[in-house]
Parts: C-alpha cells; structure tokens; sequence
C-alpha cells in the first residue's frame, strides 16, 4: 500500500493522519500532546503514535510537526534522532507552525497565525521564509490560550483581593476550575501539564465573552492586539503589507478574536487544509507524488469532522 504520513503536535494533542496518492485519508491517530518540556515520555508517544496510524507498515515519505522544533537546539537534534530511528523513509521534522503553513496555503505565499496553546506566525514570500514569536511561555506567547488563560488568573485572583471589580469574572473562572478562593492556587499548581490546563480556561473566558461579560471580552481584545503584531511584523520584515494571512488553532473558535482580528488585518484567507493535512501534503511532496489539484480538496474533505 502507497501512503504517506503526516503528524501535527501541539500542545495540548497530537494529530497523525495517512493518505494515499489520491488524497484520501486511510487512518487517523488522535493522542496527547507531544511538549518535550511538559510530556517525560514523548518520544515513546511519538512512537506509538506512528505505529498506531501507520499499522505496523513504512511511509513512502513524512513529515512530523513538532513543538519546540528550530526552537531549542539540542532538543531539535533530539526530536530529528528520535524521528530517523522511527521512520525508514525520507522524512521533515519541522515546527507545528511550519505544517500549519503549509496547510493554509500548500506552496504559496502568505503568513500563517497559529494560535492554540501557544502561538506563533510563520510567513513566506517568494524564496524567503520567516518565523514571528514562538519564544514559549517563559517570554510571551501572547495572545494564546495559554497567555488568556494566564491572564484570566491574574484577573481573577485581583478582584478576588479587591484590587479590581470584575467579580463576575473571577466567579466564572473559579467555577471552570471547580475550586474556590481559597483552593484557585492548589488547582494552578497541581496541573500536570500547566500549559494545557491554564491554556484551557481560554474556552471559558471566550463563553464568559459570549454572554456579555465586559472583562472577558477586553481579555479577548488584548489578545488579538497582540496577535495582531505578528502578522504585521511578518509583512513588515518582507516588505509586503498586504500579504495574505490565514490562521490555524483552538483560539480561532472566538467570534471575538477572530472578528477583531479581521478589522486590524483585514479579511483572513481560508486555510485549504488542517495543519495535519499541511504535514500530509508536505510528506506527498518530499515522496515525489505529482500533487494533482484534487489531492488537497480530497484530504480536506476526508479530515472534515
């Protein structure tokens, strides 16, 4: 059987998917997140992961979108030497950003936001790429679910101690926690994975925004502002202001994010594919497949919820 791989972590789950030269998407893989700095036992996953959705048997090619990658360089050589002893076949370990990318606009150029647990943009034009963020959590990832997350404790905790008056607020975060005053410090500090579980109040604070709550809704706001920059730097830095810009991530499910987002930047372009579907159609590429028009529509169509 010819198919190729394709795997999209990011930090929150993994997404790994085959398909074969028609597009059509023979087995699909969901698990957890893949965080080398917050999963001890990614490189097991990972393997599990590939044996799962491949059945045991050899890509012609892969491609692996992974955290962290081109971030950190001994943890980069680490995933790459992981990734050769996994897969006998010609392979790409490359940032989840980087398949997300080439989801969004499978070859062409433009500037992709992601913007999930953490958040990133990478931007191509003509021959040069680039990458805009992706310091990680201990220096920005503003705009993320987790830095809402994050803020949305900060929020929280101040007008628990009076020192704001968004009350309803803080009651709303402390219900999607199920804890109290007393016990939002044990819940922040017993998430074994704290950027997945802060980054999950972000679905929260955005149903809060949903029903009309003011501090919610600024949260969001101040969010997309900083995502925002991103793009505008990426279109800077390649001297194109007004390159298309697309998106991928659980952040783009508020209304308020992506309709603010929409007025500074202007209309986003559809992304053509998943990010998942961004690493299969890399993989059809790096295994020489003609990539005929129907091949992308067709993986699309297959990964359709």
């Amino acid at each position: 059987m010819s198919f190729v791989l394709g795997l999209d972590a990011g930090g929150s789950k993994t997404i790994a998917a085959i398909a074969d030269p028609t597009g059509t998407v023979l087995r699909r893989f969901e698990g957890p997140s893949l965080d080398p700095h917050h999963v001890s036992d990614w490189q097991s996953l990972l393997a599990g992961a590939i044996a799962e959705v491949c059945g045991g048997e050899t890509p012609e090619a892969a491609v692996l979108g992974l955290p962290m990658h081109g971030e950190i360089v001994s943890l980069s050589r680490e995933q790459q030497r992981v990734a050769g002893t996994l897969l006998p076949c010609p392979h790409l370990v490359l940032n989840d950003v980087e398949v997300a990318y080439d989801g969004a606009f499978t070859g062409k150029s433009g500037v992709l936001l992601l913007a999930g647990t953490g958040s990133m943009a990478w931007a191509k034009a003509g021959a040069t790429s680039l990458r805009v963020g992706g310091w990680g959590d201990a220096f920005g990832d503003e705009g993320s679910a987790f830095w809402i997350g994050r803020q949305a404790l900060s929020l929280a905790s101040q007008a628990l101690d009076g020192r704001s008056r968004a009350h309803d607020f803080a009651q709303g975060i402390l219900s999607a926690c199920g804890c109290t005053a007393e016990t939002l410090i044990d819940w922040a500090y017993a998430q074994q994975n704290s950027r997945a579980g802060v980054g999950g109040l972000a679905r929260h604070v955005d149903a809060m925004a949903d029903s009309g709550d003011a501090s919610a809704v600024q949260l969001l706001i101040g969010a997309a502002e900083l995502l925002a920059t991103h793009v505008e730097a990426a279109r800077f830095r390649l001297a194109d202001p007004t390159l298309a810009w697309s998106h991928a991530g659980s952040v783009f499910g508020s209304r308020t994010i992506t309709h603010h987002l929409e007025t500074l930047l202007g209309a986003s372009s559809t992304p053509k594919l998943p990010p998942v579907g961004g690493a299969i159609w890399r993989a059809g590429t790096l295994a020489g497949w003609p990539m005929e028009d129907f091949f992308a529509p067709t993986v699309s169509a297959c990964l359709q919820p």
